[in-house]
């Protein structure tokens, strides 16, 4: 039938049609680009992904830990290494365990605490020169806590008391690495791919809180 043959009313209704199912469409286009360009996801896949303001992306993992135990980061503590390491390193290897990216964290569970705690590390500087040092600010539980500048090949040992501050009444510790001289390895490469240190051992001992 042709269209002219259709009544005026009928038309009118396939006309109205029309234009809310072209409205229908363009409100799904404006929807679909609204969540493209602000996704609803969480703060950690936002940072990594998104914003690209971290190079290190939260894993939900916390270690279990025993006070004056050493941890390995050679391949000989691969297991429990893993279990406390939450984002920011590689592997572990016969030198150790190498930084990725701008940041490294760890993270373990910790006894109710009548007293301070002490951290000891050994770690050693990924060099390149010109770059000969680098430079490691260390925080926990978001206060700092140390900061060192590493040179050299060799292992180095680094000691500090953690801030009371930083402890509370906290049952966990999150360990933050942050690096401020980064070695990429090609000039190309994106940041979550610098090197900065070489972690060897992590160690905690009780010590008379202040």
């Amino acid at each position: 039938m042709p269209w002219s043959d259709i009544p005026a009313p009928y038309r009118r209704a396939a006309w109205l049609g029309g234009y809310a199912l072209a409205a229908i469409l363009a409100g799904s286009e404006i929807v679909i680009l609204a969540l493209a360009l602000n996704p609803n996801v969480n703060a950690d896949y936002r940072a990594y992904y998104i914003d690209r303001t971290t190079t290190c992306l939260n894993r939900d993992a916390t270690g279990s830990y025993t006070l004056g135990q050493t941890v390995s980061f050679r391949s000989d503590g691969a297991k429990q290494a893993a279990s406390i390491k939450v984002c920011g390193w590689s592997g572990s290897a016969g030198d150790g365990t190498h930084s990725l990216g701008e940041t490294s964290r760890l993270r373990l569970e910790i006894p109710p605490l009548g007293h301070g705690l002490a951290a000891t590390l050994q770690m050693a500087a990924v060099i390149r020169p010109p770059q000969i040092t680098q430079r490691v600010v260390i925080s926990v539980n978001g206060v700092r806590a140390h900061a060192v500048t590493l040179s050299g090949k060799e292992p180095r040992t680094i000691s500090f008391v953690i801030p009371p501050a930083a402890l509370g009444k906290a049952d966990t510790l999150e360990i933050a690495f942050d690096y401020l001289d980064g070695i990429p390895p090609t000039p190309a490469a994106s940041n979550i791919y610098k090197r900065s240190i070489k972690l060897v051992s992590f160690r905690l001992d009780a010590v008379e809180a202040d």
